[in-house]
């Protein structure tokens, strides 16, 4: 196994030990973000009755486990920690979740994909003529972000909020936001 992480031999690891991290480079264009903090906003789709937006705030902590590959692709698991307003319909109630997600990029490059999914809490689960049915929500999430410069991502993320049919009804959200974050390594 390599230093930085299982699945790779060492000899397809070209990070020496101990610098799965990037300790040193804070002026690296290939180091890896440890703690990201950003902001959201977003919009639903038209599958719901209501017209709903969101503000969120997120912090992403990468783990220490991040494999890379000698052509230079990165995969970072992270821990992603979300607290939100959602409103629609004259009712805005907290929405917080706190779970799992993997980036995908490549060395140098200024484009990073990441996925998630955590169990979510919805403090209102009625907005208007919409049931979202219960408090114990999931989320899942799909982002697209680009540097700008060292420290700041702008980009797009598609959520999707359900409770998973754990109560019905289950319409489900999906929520389309823009997004500004800045890294401290």
């Amino acid at each position: 196994m390599g230093a930085t992480g299982a699945g790779l031999a060492a000899a397809d690891d070209p990070t020496p030990p101990g610098k799965g991290f990037d300790e040193t480079g804070r002026d690296d264009p290939n180091a890896i973000e440890v703690f990201v903090i950003g902001a959201r906003a977003g919009i639903n789709d038209n599958r719901n009755e209501e017209r709903f937006t969101k503000y969120e705030f997120f912090v992403n902590y990468t783990l220490p486990w991040v494999w890379r590959s000698r052509s230079g692709w990165i995969l970072a698991p992270k821990i992603d920690l979300t607290a939100a307003a959602l409103h629609a319909a004259g009712t805005t109630g907290f929405l917080g979740s706190l779970g799992p997600a993997l980036t995908v990029t490549r060395q140098g490059a200024r484009l990073t994909v990441e996925g998630g999914i955590s169990p979510a809490y919805l403090g209102e689960d009625i907005y208007g003529h919409e049931d979202l049915s219960g408090h114990i929500q999931f989320l899942t999430h799909g982002a697209v972000t680009i540097r700008i410069i060292q420290s700041l991502r702008i980009g797009y993320e598609f959520q999707h909020i359900s409770n998973a049919d754990i109560q019905q009804p289950n319409p489900g959200l999906n929520m389309h936001n823009v997004q500004i974050a800045y890294s401290f390594w």
